[in-house]
């Protein structure tokens, strides 16, 4: 899922416009309001250890809690008629009846857990969605047990060793406990899979009921069809058909709220958590970008492997560009989302493509109050020139493109199956690193085919390069912090960068680096053909680890804010 401009909200006046002849659509950034920032405390001087942000016992929760800077994030929704006002409202009110099931999806003990903490510990424990520190290695912080790798979703005590030894065992279990919507418990000596439906039934039913609410308000017709569809899946597990509905959804008012993303289950990753995104759309924007849609294939034929290896997807694809105004869920958790690329069923995937949605207030206020800082510190001087919100954007719109490129299925034990099967818990890391290094090595094909000018190579490297450290900074445990870790390794081993300890600053090699994009997603590329999991873990072992030169590195960045703590006032948040 996962990384992610208009007369709507936080961003002000940004346009997608066709800045180069009619080719490319780039993105002229606005300043964001000061009023819709509130900055964090400086938590850390420049001079502060390497270790100070990474797992120091000393640092205190409250400087913690001041690295993710309180942003306002809204729309200006004045101009929507008075039944679409009043279907958001019903969708507001249907995604907050996720957060709950979030919280215990997270960990089983998560509500009484939250009854007894107070002051930082309460406080830091609803950015993290959690007793344990996603930024550190999810070390524990207001509990005294390390977390579950199978999270809420499993028996705390449950391994994968004695999953996969009850599995063989007992094989016609298999799919209702690695299924994508169950929770499984024990029983005595059996393991037993309660669907999502019933296990949640206490918040997925009125939820369903607030969601056709919102269908009979709204003027919209796919809008309604996907709320009914999407209601009824909440109550029986079948998501198939409203993701297809999701797919074809074109209206105003666009909403994201379902099962979808498996990040949090470390012991499979078959075990989808609940989110909302509930957004604005604008349709001129979504326009501008939607010939990138249509270069799918083109993109797929020139990814650097053998014919063999490339892969037919649904070319439907849409892109939205979105204002967002509400978020529940694992939508909510410590880093915000700036784009996502969804649905994740490749039956839908095969048929119709994945929508792209570009969260467009979001990555204005990221680019303005987090990458920006951290690239003037941790670049060369000589190469800060090139810093592009335009690169950002497009990096962002072309990672989500390219969760849609590359192997779907692949061979695990004679079976064809989905790539994310035969990967299991290493999936998701060498996926969004797939989609960061694709992401770049198609926008050079781009500027190759001139739909962007040739000068957009510098600003797309050196940014591209520069935004791996803010993805870095979430944590090498989380899936893009982790595929952050592994670019940025790879490309020094490589010598695409080089660091210089006296200054604390990287100097990028733009040749060495466009290679190196390119010889790393032709790795990523086989080892998820190949459904080598061996291989992925071995990568992620190897590359997606903290080297002593990022965190130096980033030590120097430790006042600028991780992230974003979002307060969303068309949601009634103050």
């Amino acid at each position: 899922m996962n990384q992610r401009l208009g007369r709507l909200g936080l961003a002000g006046s940004i346009l997608v416009s066709l800045a180069w002849g009619c080719s490319s659509a780039v993105w002229e950034p606005a300043q964001v309001p000061a009023d819709a920032l509130i900055p964090p405390p400086t938590v850390a001087t420049e001079s502060s250890s390497a270790d100070e942000f990474f797992g120091d016992e000393t640092v205190d929760l409250s400087d913690k809690i001041a690295q993710f800077a309180v942003a306002r994030i809204s729309a200006d929704i004045s101009k929507l008629p008075s039944s679409e006002k009043q279907a958001l409202d019903e969708i507001i009110a249907a995604s907050k009846l996720l957060e709950p099931i979030f919280d215990r999806q997270v960990y089983g003990g998560n509500p009484e857990l939250g009854q007894s903490l107070s002051g930082d510990q309460l406080s830091y424990w609803k950015i993290m969605r959690g007793p344990w520190d996603r930024q550190d290695n999810f070390e524990p912080f207001a509990i005294d047990q390390p977390r579950p790798p199978g999270a809420g979703y499993y028996p705390a005590d449950l391994t994968g060793d004695e999953l996969d030894a009850y599995l063989n065992k007992n094989p016609e279990q298999k799919d209702a406990l690695l299924g994508l919507f169950t929770v499984v418990t024990r029983q005595g000596d059996r393991l037993v899979a309660t669907p999502y439906s019933k296990q949640y039934a206490q918040w997925l039913k009125p939820a369903a009921a607030k969601l056709r609410q919102a269908a009979k308000s709204t003027k919209n017709r796919s809008l309604r069809k996907f709320l009914n569809s999407r209601a009824a899946a909440f109550l029986s597990d079948d998501y198939y058909q409203s993701d297809k509905d999701w797919m074809d959804l074109d209206s105003q008012v666009e909403v994201t709220i379902g099962p979808y993303e498996v990040y949090e289950d470390k012991l499979k990753a078959t075990k989808a958590a609940f989110e909302s995104f509930v957004t604005v759309t604008d349709p001129d924007a979504s326009r501008k970008l939607a010939k990138y849609k249509n270069l799918l294939p083109v993109m797929e034929a020139n990814l650097p492997v053998a014919d063999n290896v490339k892969t037919k997807r649904g070319a439907e694809s849409p892109i939205r560009v979105v204002d967002l105004v509400f978020t529940a869920g694992d939508a909510r958790k410590s880093v915000q989302t700036i784009a996502f690329n969804l649905p994740n069923d490749e039956r839908v995937r095969k048929e119709k493509g994945a929508k792209k949605v570009l969260l467009r207030n979001v990555i204005q206020t990221k680019f303005d109050l987090i990458l920006r800082p951290i690239a003037k510190r941790i670049l060369m001087a000589e190469q800060q020139q090139y810093l592009s919100s335009d690169a950002f954007f497009n990096q962002v719109l072309f990672h989500e493109l390219s969760h849609s490129l590359g192997p779907a299925h692949t061979l695990k034990d004679g079976k064809k199956v989905e790539v994310r099967q035969a990967l299991e818990e290493t999936y998701s890391a060498l996926e969004e690193c797939k989609a960061d290094t694709m992401g770049a090595y198609n926008i050079l094909f781009m500027i190759e085919r001139k739909e962007f000018p040739a000068a957009f190579r510098e600003q797309l490297l050196v940014s591209y390069f520069a935004g791996l450290f803010r993805s870095v900074r979430f944590g090498v445990v989380a899936a893009h912090g982790k595929g952050a870790a592994i670019q940025i390794n790879r490309y020094l081993e490589a010598g695409a960068a080089s660091f210089d300890q006296a200054t604390g600053r990287f100097d990028v090699d733009l040749a060495k680096l466009e290679q190196g994009i390119s010889d790393l997603t032709r790795d990523l590329v086989m080892v998820q053909h190949n459904g080598d999991k061996a291989a992925a873990q071995a990568m992620l072992d190897k590359y997606g680890v903290m080297s002593p030169s990022m965190k130096q590195a980033l030590a120097s960045v430790s006042s600028v804010p991780v992230d974003l703590k979002p307060i969303y006032p068309v949601a009634g948040e103050q």
